[in-house]
């Protein structure tokens, strides 16, 4: 089984929300495993580092600045959460998670990021997945993997549409349209479009376009 909140024994003092990425040349799966997943303070400081978990948070209510805590919920795999000093605030718990990458995920941040860097390594096979991406004696389900390779698609795509604001193209220019590269997803149709000429007539410049099926002249 997946070990739990409690099982986790986490030195709050360590959480600082630093981490130094100078301690390796490259983040394979090894040096993920020997400096990342193999405590979660280091878990914790790397994704603050990274900037997908906040490390300081205020109340949402009161503005008093959250302090991180110990969580021994059975049933959550996050040893710890925000919790607001003030007596008077109806709401006392907050998930480092919230508002994050992490958000409403059930699966520990250490077994998300050693997904994500399966993907990121082009590690898409489910059976390869399932095998190097086994962190306890539970494996991972081909649902879950297809869900969080999704996922992690989308998350490029909407990366490299907000990154590629600019309109392409234009008279004398061709764009190419390809939408075999990001597929469909909720009634919508993914369409990379490449210009030829680039912006300027400078390099070949790409623009990611997400529309209904049928739009594509729009785009």
């Amino acid at each position: 089984m997946a070990a739990t909140a409690s099982d986790v024994d986490v030195d709050i003092t360590k959480l600082t929300g630093e981490f130094d990425f100078q301690c390796t040349v490259a983040y394979n799966i090894i040096n993920l495993g020997r400096l990342v997943l193999n405590k979660f303070e280091n878990t914790f400081n790397f994704c603050c580092e990274v900037n997908v978990i906040k490390c300081k948070r205020n109340c949402q209510r009161c503005s008093r600045e959250l302090k991180l805590s110990y969580d021994r919920c059975q049933q959550h795999t996050t040893p710890v959460v925000f919790r607001c000093t003030n007596s008077a605030c109806p709401k006392q718990y907050f998930s480092l998670r919230e508002g994050s990458f992490f958000e409403d995920a059930k699966l520990s941040l250490e077994q998300i990021l050693l997904i994500v860097n399966l993907f990121c390594g082009n590690i898409t096979a489910y059976s390869q997945i399932q095998y190097q991406g086994q962190l306890s004696d539970t494996k991972l389900s081909t649902a879950t993997i297809a869900d969080w390779l999704s996922y992690c698609r989308e998350v490029c795509l909407e990366t490299v549409a907000r990154e590629t604001p600019k309109l392409i193209g234009g008279p004398g220019l061709t764009v190419e349209i390809d939408e075999s590269k990001f597929g469909k997803r909720k009634g919508k149709a993914e369409f990379a479009g490449v210009d030829k000429a680039g912006v300027d007539n400078s390099a070949p410049y790409c623009r990611v376009g997400i529309c209904r099926s049928g739009q594509i002249s729009t785009m």
